[in-house]
């Protein structure tokens, strides 16, 4: 991946970075939501990271982390104190992950677009069916707890790969009664030419 703008920080280890746009970098993706959040995520709900501090540098109170419980838009916070003693929810500045939200790295499984169409023939292409229903075709990964979390699987129609020793890609139940499930095949697959996060400024 190329980091997209030059920025300096600390990574969960502690370790210092400078990146230019210039700088190749090869991130590992288990670095999501260590690092960066995916927003898809209830704006980083599943964010994990060991970042204790806000974005102006002000340490989280208590020796809380940021995260992100409740869906703030605004993506991962924690409670600082500001002058004069008083304690204010403030971001954090956590990045948002590029790889799995707008491509898809490996097999797809941790894929978290909103991506929703998938190809039923080299000319057609159709929306997908919402995970929570079984119309047009039956459904066999509902957004159960385990699929919610593990899959991305929720109350949408977004492609995502919760087959993965079947299926190799994100996919999708067609919403076309003669095509039962198609890969998302318009989806590209992240490489160098995706920055892996981005920085809101």
């Amino acid at each position: 991946a190329v980091v997209s703008t030059q920025s300096t920080g600390s990574l969960p280890a502690g370790h210092s970075y400078t990146f230019t746009r210039e700088t190749p970098v090869i991130l590992d993706v288990a670095m999501v939501n260590k690092f960066c959040y995916k927003d898809p995520e209830g704006h980083g709900g599943m964010f994990a990271g060991a970042q204790d501090t806000d974005s102006m540098g002000r340490k989280c109170v208590d020796g809380t982390k940021c995260r992100n419980p409740d869906g703030d838009p605004s993506g991962p916070y924690c409670v600082v104190e500001a002058d004069g003693g008083k304690r204010v929810r403030s971001t954090c500045g956590i990045p948002r992950c590029i790889w799995d939200v707008e491509c898809y790295a490996g097999n797809g499984v941790g894929y978290r677009g909103n991506a929703n169409s998938a190809r039923t023939s080299p000319k057609k292409t159709v929306l997908c069916q919402n995970w929570t229903v079984d119309e047009p075709h039956a459904n066999f990964f509902h957004p159960t707890e385990y699929n919610k979390k593990t899959y991305g699987i929720g109350s949408h129609n977004s492609c995502r790969n919760p087959n993965p020793k079947l299926i190799s890609d994100p996919w999708c139940y067609t919403t076309d009664r003669m095509v039962r499930w198609a890969k998302c095949d318009t989806l590209k697959r992240c490489d160098s030419s995706f920055d892996y996060f981005k920085r809101d400024i």
